[in-house]
This record gives structure tokens, C-alpha cells and sequence, in this order.
């Protein structure tokens, strides 16, 4: 019998071959898209499965009396609190102090570097591939490495014994191997070292104090703890012992699942908005079926009526009808899988690798999520068959033998309202593609406060082989480039626009009593003009008139206002409690976009220091005359060739490196317009599907009236206008909600653009504009047909 159910389906889906076709493209595109969102989402969640007991791990997140928050505390902090809190079982620290260089068999490798202590494996159960956890961090000179950074160095082989040259001079023995980790995972680890190897390390020791915050902190908490009670306790500490705990407004204690959301608050946005779309694509996907369905089964009546003559039951014709599109929703399926891993899953990689990491997919691994598509295939082919099939096997055998379907009440009330819902969801995705273009058009083209153009920046922080060997033949460069006709400006830094480093000091004016927390960098005297940011008060650097070792600065407006300042005049940057006598302050620039404009403009000083300061610089700009960009690009490559470091030189125009920091929303801004493709493509689909039954029943009629002298632009009125009435009728529903969703959305930026009432007109236009192709196509054809030949249709 099942058999025969085969036979008959492929049958039904031949004879009716151009809605099955319009079915399986649109199914197997949204399927694939639909696996493609879920995939990422599901990636992201299951990320952190290796760490056990997740939900007893915190860190502690620092809020300032401005505002300001970060995920660091002093490094005495961690053992104050296990020392008297009873209620913690572990801590540990995990920050960096730069990525160490490792040499093996003459190689030279560099990683992300992670300093812990050596309760680290106490709060973090990280599976380990080779070597013990309890006591791979007991050793100074212990090294843990991840298993990608093993298989890079060592190959397969387990490396655990084996030593790694640090830094020129350690010797470090590899002590453990730590299991793969999930790209997305919140750890991103590459290379383990403990703690005490900053011992005897004098930066590292002048930090370690209670005056400077540069240490994230995470501990393992008992699972009964009542975190209320351990925030005051918490704060208690920090009153009793910060240098200055009135800059602290509280210590916050964030659960340990909320890191990644934490530092890239972005992520919530593209999850949340993975999901919303996967759901209103597969809801676009069942009403387009549903709304298919129903109206082929209306020309299949008089089949129904048959076989209940013939003594077929009701289940007999729901299961041939499960069959039938359970066979189409199946080969979708088929190929959705094809499309995902052969389309969806590469492009998904290459907007979201940079920042999350690649993945893969592992069927292995990942069967949660075939077993989730086929349940979705088997939930979808469930509803969209019974529902219709129900409807019609309750129609009367006399009017269903004689095919007299006019005479069935039909439910226009429930397929227009699917035909509405469908388009809203279309049509609101178009407003969110055209309201998030503009706004990152808006970022990328704003004006930034200085000049991008023509400008060329390069990274010279390259571990350089012989230092004085380096600054001597960068010196030589610099000459170069200064006399060249075609260069306007050279300067170094230690920072420029888009790629500022998160240092910051707390500096104190005495007159106010009022401290301000600054971000600072070091910039040399041409730093300013090869920008272009014009100084409204003061004067630049002078390197005739400026000493390193005397620390004058340039803050911006925002740092003035700040302070509360009307002049720079006699003001000199402070520490509190401290007898330096403070640095000069000579010159005040205007306010301009250091770093992207989802951020607001912080209070920002520069410190001088030399051009020449080859080793405490990170980015060369130079300023070129337009057109030599090339030419200068090639001196100054060529210079550093010449210059033994374990980095390549890499160099870049500004302009790109600015609108390189809007990758990521960039990359949700391809996943929403092709959302809003699929939505209006998928809907068209079902249109076009919806006419074509439509012009089909009609054939006569449109005869008949041809006949009578109705005119072609008349009878595709007659044809397509309800169709019209009805998106229309879905764009306002979906103005408001976009203007909704798009606001919230835009207060999350510092900057933004205002909402405009063109943007909804366009998006309302592009989607008649596709309507109204999708509806042409078919109706023009019906109603330039021969009328004679649609008289004799039967």
C-alpha cells in the first residue's frame, strides 16, 4: 500500500510540476538559510559544554563613579578575597603581559598568551589531552598549550616533557596539553603560563598593587552562595583596601556565561536576531506551502470524492497527502543540506570567523541539530497536509464527483491573512536592510574630526631581531621619506583612529577635588598634522621645544569638559596623593573619532614622545600626495625588508582600517539582506504559485470577458489587484514595527541616524515593484492569450 502512496505522489507532484518546483526551490532555500542561522546559534551555545560547572564561576567587572566599567581588579585582590571569604572555593587570575615568542628546533612561533595561577584548573575543569591538571601549573617554568598550537609545533605526537625556548632566554617544559575548544567558546586560549614567572619581573611588579586595575579576576563559588551577600562583602574590601576606592562606584560580580555577551555586546544582537529571523523564514515557509496546498487541493475534489466512493477511508487520503509532501519536504531537506554546506557555511565563515572563529560542521558532533531539521521536515509536513486534506474530505461525494468546488464555502479570510503575514515579514526585513545600510554608510562616510585620506599606517611593533640595528636603518627610512616630494608628513605612534589601545590613568585636579579617568597614548610631534585634527587652544609638539622626560600633553575637548575646565592655561595633569608635580598640558585639540562611532568620544591625552622611539611606537602614518600612495607604499616596504623581525611589516590606507572596524555589523548586515531577499523571494514564490492556480481556474472567465471586449490592462487589474490591496495592506503593518525595532536599535549607538519616512516609502515601492513582476509575469500571459482557446477549455 505504501508503495502505491509513492507511486501516487510522484504522480500528483509531476502532473502539477511547476508548483512543485516552485515549492522545492522554495524550500530547500529557506531550509538551508533556516539550518544556516540555527547552526551558528546552536555553535554559540553548546561553545562552553566543556567547562564543568559553568554556572559556579564569576569575575568581577569594575563600574567607575563616571560610568567607565572594566573586567579588571588590582592583581592583590584575588588572595584578599580567598583569604577571607570563606564562601569561594577558588580563584585565579587570567590576564596577559604580552604574547610570548616560543622557539623550537629554530622556529619561532607566537600565540595568544594567558598568565593563571595555579588554582586555574579548580575553576576551569578543562579537559586535558596530555598531562595532569593538578599539577601541570605547579612548576615556574611550566608551559600548558592548546591542542591547535600542539598539532602546529609537535604534530600528533604528546609533547609533555618536552622544553620550548620563552622569550629568547626561558627554558619552559610543556607540562599539559588542553583539549579543542570551541572557537566561539568564551575562552579563547592559545598558550598557559603561570603566574609566578612575573615574579621578578619589574614592569610587572610596579603594576601589582592596589592602585592599578589591570587583572581579570574569576572564581569558583559554592553553589548555595548568596551573591547579594558576597557583593557587599566583596565591596568591603574594596573600601578597606583600594588606593582610592571613591572612584569606585561598585564591584559588580557577572556570571561567567555572560562573559561573551559581555565583551562584545553585539553578539546578543546577532543571536537574538539569528533566531527572529530563522523563525520568520520558516513561518514564511509553512504559510507558502499551506496557502499552495490549499489551493491545489481545490482542482482535486472531484479525485477525493472518488476515492471515497471507491471506499477509501479519511486516513487513507490524509496519509497520501503526508506522503506527498512529506517526500517534497524531505528532498528539500536533501538539498537545503548541500546548499549549507556547500554555500551557507563558507560565507558564514568568512563574515564571522575574524571575530568568533571558524567552524565545522561534524555530523558526529552535530547530530542535535539533523535531528532538530528532520523533526522541523516531519512537524512541517504534518501541518501543511492535514489541515487542507481535513477541509476537503469533509466536502459532500455529490458536489465533489461533479467538481462543483464553487459551491464549498472557501476560507479567503484565513489565506489572505497568511498572504499578509507573509509579506509584513517580507517587507519589515526590506526597512531593517535599508535603515541599517544607511546608518553604516552613515559611520563609514561621517565625518571623523580628521583627515583618513591618502594616509597610509603600518604596524612597526615587529620584535625586532637587533633593536639598534633596527632604529638605525628605520631613522634612515624616516630621512627618506621626510625629503620625498610625494610625502606630506611622517609621525609615529603608539596609537591611531580605530586602533587605540585601552590604557587608561585616573588623573586629579586639587582645585576641584575631582578626579577623571583618561585613555592616554604617546604620539610624536607630526602626529597631529599628518591628521589633520586641528589644536584650538595651545600648540602642537615641538621637538625643539619638548622634552620626553618633562611628559607634556594634548588632551581633547571631552577630557576639558571633563574637568570642567574653560581654558588649558597653567593646568597641569595630576595623581592623586602623589608629589610629581604634574604634566604640562600645552595644547587642546578638537574632539575627533578615535574609535568608532557606536562609542561616544572619551577623554583622551597624548604624551609626547620622539619620532625615533622606534621600540615604544606601534603604527607609522604618513601622509601622501594623492596619487603616489603606491610609490611611498613601495619605499617603505622595501625599507623594512631590509629589517631582521619575527613580524612581517603590514601596512594599510586609513580610510580601509577605519571602515574595517564595522566588519562585524557589516556581516549582520549581509545575514539581514539576504533574510530580506529569501522573506520577499520565498512570498513571490508562493504568489506566483497562488496566481497561477488562480489564472488556471479563471481560463473561461478571462475568455468570456476578452470576448465581451474587456481590454488586456483591464483583465490583469481584475486578476492581480486583490494581491496589490494585500501587501499593501502588509506594508502597514510592517512600517510601524520596523520604525520600533529600528529605534531601539540605533539608541544602542553614541551616533547615529535619524529615521527617515522615505525609507519605509522605498521599502514599500521595492516590494510592490516584485509584487507586482511576480503577478505580471503570470497574469499578462493569461490575458493575452487566445480566447478561443480558453472558450474550449474544460
Amino acid at each position: 500500500m505504501f508503495k502505491n502512496y509513492i507511486k501516487i505522489s510522484f504522480r500528483n507532484l509531476w502532473k502539477n510540476r511547476t508548483l512543485s518546483l516552485l515549492n522545492l526551490i522554495g524550500l530547500s532555500i529557506g531550509i538551508s538559510s533556516v539550518l544556516t542561522l540555527l547552526f551558528s546559534v546552536y555553535a554559540y551555545y553548546i561553545a562552553d559544554e566543556p567547562i564543568p560547572n559553568k554556572d559556579q564561576i564569576i569575575y568581577l567587572k569594575t563600574v567607575l563613579k563616571n560610568g567607565d566599567d572594566y573586567n579588571e581588579a588590582p592583581y592583590p585582590m584575588m588572595e584578599k578575597v580567598l583569604s577571607t571569604i570563606p564562601s569561594i572555593e577558588a580563584g585565579t587570575h587570567m590576564h596577559s603581559w604580552g604574547n610570548i615568542w616560543l622557539e623550537n628546533d629554530g622556529e619561532n612561533f607566537q600565540h595568544r598568551t594567558d598568565y593563571v595561577d595555579s588554582e586555574f584548573f579548580t575553576v576551569f575543569d578543562l579537559p586535558l589531552k596530555y598531562g595532569n591538571s593538578a599539577t601541570a601549573l605547579n612548576q615556574k617554568n611550566s608551559i600548558i598549550l592548546t591542542d591547535k598550537v600542539s598539532q602546529q609545533i609537535y604534530g600528533d605526537i604528546n609533547p609533555v616533557g618536552k622544553t620550548l625556548i620563552g622569550a629568547d632566554s626561558l627554558n619552559l617544559r610543556v607540562t599539559g596539553v588542553l583539549e579543542s575548544i570551541s572557537p566561539y567558546s568564551s575562552l579563547r586560549l592559545g598558550v598557559v603560563l603561570p603566574n609566578t614567572l612575573l615574579e621578578n619581573n619589574a614592569s610587572f611588579q610596579k603594576q601589582n598593587n592596589w592602585g592599578n586595575s589591570f587583572s581579570p579576576v574569576y572564581f569558583k563559588i559554592n553553589p548555595d552562595v548568596d551573591t547579594s551577600t558576597l557583593k557587599i562583602q566583596i565591596e568591603a574590601l574594596v573600601q578597606e583596601h583600594y588606593t582610592d576606592p571613591t572612584v569606585i562606584d561598585r564591584m559588580e560580580i557577572i556570571p561567567f556565561t555572560e562573559l561573551r555577551t559581555d565583551a562584545i555586546p553585539v553578539v546578543d544582537i546577532i543571536i537574538s536576531s539569528s533566531i527572529v529571523a530563522s523563525f520568520f523564514i520558516l513561518l514564511i515557509i509553512l504559510v507558502n506551502l499551506l496557502n499552495l496546498n490549499t489551493s491545489t487541493m481545490l482542482s482535486r475534489t472531484k479525485t477525493i470524492a472518488i476515492r471515497k466512493v471507491l471506499g477509501s477511508s479519511k486516513k487513507s487520503v490524509i496519509f497520501q497527502y503526508l506522503t506527498e509532501n512529506g517526500m517534497l519536504v524531505m528532498i528539500s531537506i536533501l538539498v537545503s543540506a548541500i546548499l549549507f554546506l556547500g554555500i551557507n557555511l563558507p560565507r558564514l565563515n568568512d563574515t564571522f570567523g575574524p571575530e568568533f572563529g571558524r567552524i565545522s560542521f561534524d555530523i558526529t558532533r552535530d547530530y542535535p541539530v539533523v535531528i532538530g531539521i528532520v523533526i522541523v521536515g516531519v512537524l512541517s509536513t504534518i501541518m501543511v497536509s492535514i489541515f487542507p486534506s481535513l477541509r476537503f474530505i469533509k466536502i459532500p461525494v455529490t458536489l465533489g464527483i461533479k467538481g462543483k468546488i464553487n459551491q464549498v464555502k472557501s476560507n479567503f479570510l484565513l489565506r489572505n491573512s497568511f498572504i499578509i503575514l507573509q509579506f509584513s515579514i517580507a517587507i519589515l526585513c526590506i526597512c531593517v536592510s535599508i535603515i541599517l545600510n544607511r546608518q553604516i554608510s552613515y559611520m563609514k562616510n561621517a565625518d571623523l574630526g580628521f583627515d583618513r585620506t591618502n594616509v597610509l599606517v603600518g604596524n612597526i611593533d615587529l620584535d625586532y631581531e637587533n633593536i639598534d640595528v633596527a632604529k638605525s636603518k628605520f631613522n634612515a627610512l624616516l630621512n627618506d621619506l621626510e625629503a620625498s616630494p610625494y610625502v606630506k608628513s611622517v609621525a609615529t605612534s603608539q596609537s591611531i583612529p580605530s586602533d587605540y589601545n585601552f590604557n587608561y590613568s585616573p588623573y586629579y585636579d586639587p582645585e576641584k577635588s575631582l578626579d577623571v579617568r583618561m585613555r592616554r597614548s604617546y604620539a610624536d610631534h607630526n602626529y597631529f598634522n599628518s591628521l589633520q585634527v586641528p589644536i584650538i587652544e595651545g600648540r602642537n609638539f615641538d621637538r625643539n621645544l619638548d622634552q620626553p622626560d618633562e611628559y607634556p600633553v594634548i588632551i581633547n575637548e571631552a577630557a576639558m569638559r571633563a574637568f570642567g575646565w574653560n581654558s588649558i592655561k597653567g593646568k597641569r595633569l595630576k595623581f592623586k596623593g602623589s608629589n610629581f608635580v604634574g604634566m604640562p598640558i600645552i595644547g587642546l585639540v578638537k574632539d575627533f573619532h578615535y574609535q568608532d562611532l557606536q562609542n561616544r568620544i572619551e577623554p583622551l591625552v597624548h604624551i609626547y614622545r620622539e619620532k625615533e622611539a622606534l621600540a615604544n611606537h606601534r603604527f607609522l602614518t604618513v601622509s601622501v600626495v594623492e596619487g603616489q600612495e603606491a610609490y611611498v607604499e613601495n619605499l617603505i616596504t622595501t625599507a623594512f625588508e631590509s629589517i631582521l623581525s619575527r613580524k612581517r611589516y603590514v601596512q594599510e590606507r586609513l580610510t580601509d582600517k577605519v571602515s574595517g572596524q564595522y566588519r562585524l555589523i557589516e556581516g549582520i548586515l549581509q545575514s539581514v539582506n539576504i533574510t530580506a531577499i529569501l522573506a520577499i523571494f520565498i512570498s513571490c514564490l508562493g504568489l506566483f504559485g497562488l496566481i497561477s492556480f488562480t489564472v488556471k481556474r479563471k481560463v473561461k472567465e478571462i475568455g468570456v470577458r476578452k470576448v465581451l471586449g474587456a481590454s488586456i490592462s483591464r483583465i490583469v487589474i481584475l486578476l492581480s489587484k486583490d494581491y496589490i490591496i494585500l501587501v499593501g495592506i502588509a506594508a502597514i503593518v510592517a512600517f510601524p514595527l520596523a520604525g520600533y525595532l529600528m529605534n531601539s536599535w540605533l539608541n544602542s549607538f553614541a551616533f547615529s541616524i535619524s529615521i527617515q519616512w522615505w525609507m519605509f516609502a522605498l521599502a514599500g515601492i521595492i516590494a510592490l515593484i516584485i509584487t507586482s513582476f511576480t503577478l505580471g509575469i503570470r497574469v499578462v500571459r493569461a490575458a493575452i492569450a487566445n480566447p478561443v482557446h480558453s472558450l474550449k477549455t474544460e
